[in-house]
């Protein structure tokens, strides 16, 4: 059974080489507050990973981002935000605080975005 601490361990392992930087994009109702050099694992979603009908469709991108590296004015993106990948935009349609938990401590969050 991993403890948070094993589990952050793992990640922060997994993320070093395969991280790249990202920017957060949160719309403040005029605009969007603009968060650069935050470090993300992105990939492809696996049809596997997708559920008949779900909100998460084939070509849509997975973005991981270690809670430690979540800029501490973002509490959680929603669908009106974006999150700028390569120097393209992203729209959220997914943000996930729980799969990567354990109990109270949050590791990591995983967005899922399109574009």
């Amino acid at each position: 059974m991993f403890d948070a601490a094993t589990y952050r361990r793992m990640y922060d392992r997994f993320m070093g080489p395969l991280a790249q930087k990202v920017t957060l994009q949160v719309n403040n109702g005029t605009g969007f507050d603009s968060y650069p050099g935050v470090s993300a694992h992105v990939s492809n979603w696996a049809e596997r990973d997708l559920i008949p009908n779900g909100s998460i469709k084939l070509g849509d991108l997975r973005v991981i981002i270690l809670a430690e590296d979540i800029p501490q004015q973002v509490d959680k993106l929603e669908q009106r935000d974006r999150i700028e990948i390569d120097g393209r935009n992203y729209a959220v349609i997914n943000w996930d605080n729980y799969t990567r938990k354990v109990g109270s401590d949050l590791i990591a969050v995983e967005v899922a975005v399109r574009g």
